[in-house]
């Protein structure tokens, strides 16, 4: 199965018209081709979207090859621009698919990454930092302390791609004369990465890092994508470490499903807002052990 197989009708299920996240990510999880699809009876397919909206006339739409063949040919033309830019698409049944999303809502589910960079980072234990400045003093420089132990221990650090907190946590791992991967979720299409961000996404790649968007290239920016972005970081991560999380933000959002999803998580809570019962409070530098075991566990 060439991966570019899967990326092309993953692309072209995201192009049609009426087909939503649900429905596209139940069909992938069976269907990892278009050719895959049409090894199977219109029956058996219909059952695998039971419930869809419009689930009849989307199987009538899937078995017209003539038409199918047309959005194919526009996926596949989209998928060798995206090349000429370093932009390669990872579609949910792929080998390389980070297997934390799939523990997401449905809803909040994407069943494509946007990547550029190295798709390696993907599987390597990656621990999750959230902030939204402003955040005081010394969360921030205890941020910095976290980054700075986990360095050497094979582990990748991941943030947003938005803020100052996210450019500072980068430049660590990528300006140092090693050079540490990282990883870095973004919030809107990559096209629309905020200027004072790509100098950042540039460095962190050169240092064999991971830029990712679960949006299209053009996508947004929309303040309330920022809730799947949270979300999506969380999911990738084993761990994850809130500094200063506020309520009704995409952070304290994260925070809550991760602790509920069963990933390791860890906090620095603000004077105002203390941290829910299963958020393990970072109280010293000697704590960051316990933030680097989390992150490794599953190793091996």
């Amino acid at each position: 199965m060439a991966v570019s197989d899967t990326a092309c009708f993953a692309l072209a299920l995201d192009a049609m018209d009426g087909v939503g996240r649900v429905t596209a990510g139940r069909l992938l999880a069976h269907f990892a081709t278009y050719a895959d699809l049409l090894r199977y009876p219109r029956e058996q397919v219909l059952a695998r979207i039971k419930g869809a909206p419009r689930s009849q006339a989307l199987v009538a739409t899937l078995f017209d090859q003539e038409a199918m063949a047309a959005r194919l040919e526009e996926a596949q033309q989209a998928l060798a621009h995206l090349q000429t830019l370093r932009v390669k698409l990872v579609a949910l049944p792929d080998p390389v698919w980070p297997t934390g999303l799939n523990d997401l809502p449905r809803s909040n589910r994407p069943f494509l990454l946007y990547t550029y960079g190295h798709l390696e980072v993907l599987a390597r234990p990656i621990i999750a930092l959230f902030a939204r400045p402003p955040i005081s003093p010394e969360p921030f420089e205890q941020a910095q302390a976290l980054v700075h132990h986990l360095l050497p221990h094979a582990v990748v650090p991941a943030t947003g791609a938005a803020h100052g907190f996210d450019v500072v946590v980068h430049k660590l791992c990528y300006a140092g004369r090693a050079g540490y991967p990282s990883l870095l979720v973004a919030s809107a299409g990559m096209a629309k990465a905020p200027p004072p961000l790509r100098p950042t996404v540039s460095g962190a790649v050169k240092a064999g890092g991971l830029f990712v968007s679960p949006f299209a290239m053009n996508h947004g920016p929309f303040e309330h994508d920022d809730k799947e972005r949270a979300l999506v970081l969380a999911a990738l991560a084993r761990a994850c470490v809130f500094f200063e999380p506020q309520p009704k933000t995409p952070e304290w959002h994260a925070m809550t499903w991760a602790a509920e999803a069963g990933r390791a998580v860890f906090g620095i809570a603000s004077s105002h807002h203390p941290l829910p019962d299963p958020v393990h409070l970072l109280q010293s530098d000697v704590d960051f052990d316990w933030v680097l075991a989390a992150a490794r566990s599953e190793e091996g």
